[in-house]
């Protein structure tokens, strides 16, 4: 991951802390549609921080294009072939994506995909944890 893009990383979680801000001193109200946590809200900070996870995805879009347009004129130098990768042998990815409480671990290897399962699991329960003290 480059520098440029910590930016619109930087740009999610501000936007995410206004609207946890909001939600806390009652600017703002949080609802569940089946399992899926429904924001809602009309202050200021709440917008802002609506607006700023919107701007965040734009930027981001922005700046992979922007990286693709690089690429393509040859100003930087392609992600390494699946040989290239293999050589190194010491990569290693993985990943987990929580559809509500639900989480999907992925991995490289059974052990990191293992580690995504329990970092999944745990990321539910803190989410679950949340919306029960804020309910």
């Amino acid at each position: 991951m480059t520098p440029r893009m910590l930016v619109p990383i930087a740009l999610f979680v501000a936007g995410v802390s206004l609207i946890v801000v909001a939600v806390a001193t009652g600017e703002a109200e949080v609802s569940l549609f089946l399992i899926f946590p429904v924001f809602s809200g009309s202050s200021g900070i709440f917008l802002l921080g609506t607006l700023l996870i919107v701007f965040s995805f734009i930027v981001g879009l922005s700046l992979m294009m922007m990286g693709q347009a690089g690429l393509a004129r040859g100003a930087l130098e392609p992600l390494p072939t699946a040989k290239e990768i293999e050589a190194g042998a010491g990569t290693r990815y993985g990943g987990v994506v929580l559809v509500g409480p639900v989480p999907i671990a992925f991995g490289s290897d059974k052990n990191l995909a293992v580690f995504m399962l329990v970092l999944g699991i745990a990321l539910a329960i803190v989410f679950l944890g949340i919306l029960v003290l804020l309910a």
